[in-house]
């Protein structure tokens, strides 16, 4: 729920934005229209830096609907309702986004990304292997694409992206275990292992970087050590049901039919 200080934000901002249209005769334009979307924009970005997301997202609604408004205003939403969880609106808000500028990198990433996680990664690749190439140094941008190719079966592009994500972030824990999977999945047992090593143990591992360990241990056959991966906060029953769930998957013949069963993601 937001807080006092942002719910006043937007009571605020809505009730200067009905003062500024509320007196504007029939025959004129609403005065000050660029500057209640300049406004609304502000605030939306103030709010969302303090990480209330779901605020930010209805003030940016708000600018979107201003004479002002443009490609940002419908970025900024998409961004917003990412983050926040309302992967439709931001297809949605992504979709204007980009009609207004089909070239954008930015509005191709984020409606490449919310497809991804909708499920659709073959809409999605075309998308999101254009904003790379735009983006030639933005590590997310590949490791979006390398899931999407992971999804799709295409395991060379994929390790490929996954290697492009890795050098541009060195210390992105997301890029080393993807990696380390991409390898672990192309019979590449020595990099994966190399890859891998240490992030089930990293200070800022999560459960999903300490899972991806444990596949890749399980995917190395004879080499891996999956007893020796931490996994926190995980029973042993759980833990040998992942580890059966690695099993099957690594028993999988086809690369690329491994890669799907995995479901590979981009992370954040």
């Amino acid at each position: 729920m937001p807080s006092i200080s942002t719910r006043c934000i937007l009571l605020a901002s809505l009730a200067l934005l009905g003062a500024c249209s509320h007196h504007a005769p029939d025959n004129e334009p609403a005065p000050g229209g660029d500057e209640a979307y300049q406004r609304l924009m502000k605030l939306a970005g103030d709010v969302e830096s303090r990480g209330d997301r779901g605020t930010a997202a209805t003030l940016y609604q708000r600018a979107a609907e201003q004479p002002g408004a443009g490609f940002d205003a419908w970025q900024r939403l998409g961004h917003a309702r990412l983050e926040s969880g309302n992967i439709q609106g931001a297809e949605a808000a992504y979709q204007k986004a980009v009609a207004l500028e089909p070239d954008n990198p930015l509005g191709l990433l984020g409606l490449g990304t919310a497809q991804l996680r909708l499920g659709y990664p073959e809409r999605a690749q075309p998308l999101l292997e254009s904003a790379a190439r735009q983006l030639p140094n933005d590590a997310q941008a590949f490791a979006r694409l390398g899931a999407a190719e992971a999804q799709l079966g295409n395991v060379t592009a994929m390790q490929k992206a996954f290697a492009t994500a890795r050098r541009l972030a060195p210390n992105d824990l997301d890029a080393r275990s993807n990696l380390a999977l991409a390898y672990a999945l192309n019979g590449d047992t020595g990099n994966a292992l190399r890859e891998i090593t240490g992030i089930d143990r990293a200070p800022t591992a999560q459960l999903r970087h300490q899972r991806n360990a444990l596949l890749v241990q399980v995917l190395a056959g004879a080499q891996g050590k999956p007893a020796s991966v931490q996994l926190d906060d995980t029973s042993a029953t759980q833990r040998q049901a992942l580890i059966a769930e690695a099993q099957r998957i690594a028993a999988i013949g086809d690369p690329a039919e491994r890669a799907r069963a995995l479901g590979m993601s981009a992370g954040r």
